[in-house]
């Protein structure tokens, strides 16, 4: 084993343990009404917790992106409603959004109804979206999933990230 990987499966092997400790992987927001949960490897890089909206925004570790100007990203954002009606509104104007950003490209592969997916141009890079939608009571949630499209990435890591993200919207239905 190369002396630089010993040292990254210390370094994993203590940070493991202290991010674990610390119960990092459980978020809240509007007061408990969305609850989540996510892997402890992700790094919270912007928390709102008051106020409409609110949001909370992880930095997801991939190897293959250290050192440029991408990043693989998951929000969760949330909007109180004046009441569950409001939902179908809110979800057509993100989906607007979405369709507004450089080089947006619906991704006619995906078989998933429940969660648009597409692709977009940040900077030099492609990134894929997805983003999934979910009312609990009068607050809407948002989970946004974006990771760049990099030849450096590993298959198994996209399938992780993309197993993750589905599993932080499963979180939000329990």
């Amino acid at each position: 084993m190369k002396p630089h990987a010993r040292t990254l499966i210390l370094l994993a092997a203590f940070a493991a343990p202290a991010a674990l400790a610390q119960g990092a992987a459980d978020y809240a927001l509007n007061d408990g009404k969305v609850r989540f949960r996510v892997p402890p490897t992700w790094t919270a890089v912007m928390e709102k917790r008051d106020g409409n909206p609110q949001a909370v925004a992880f930095q997801v570790p991939d190897a293959a992106a250290a050192g440029s100007e991408d990043s693989a990203t998951v929000t969760v954002k949330t909007r109180q409603l004046a009441g569950s009606a409001a939902f179908a509104g809110i979800v057509q104007e993100e989906l607007d959004r979405s369709k507004a950003q450089a080089g947006y490209e619906n991704d006619s592969s995906n078989k998933d109804t429940s969660v648009h997916q597409y692709f977009v141009t940040r900077g030099k890079t492609r990134y894929l979206v997805r983003d999934s939608f979910y009312l609990t009571g009068d607050v809407a949630a948002e989970v946004r999933c974006q990771r760049p499209l990099l030849a450096a990435t590993s298959a198994a890591w996209n399938d992780e990230f993309d197993r993750a993200c589905n599993g932080v919207v499963a979180s939000l239905k329990q």
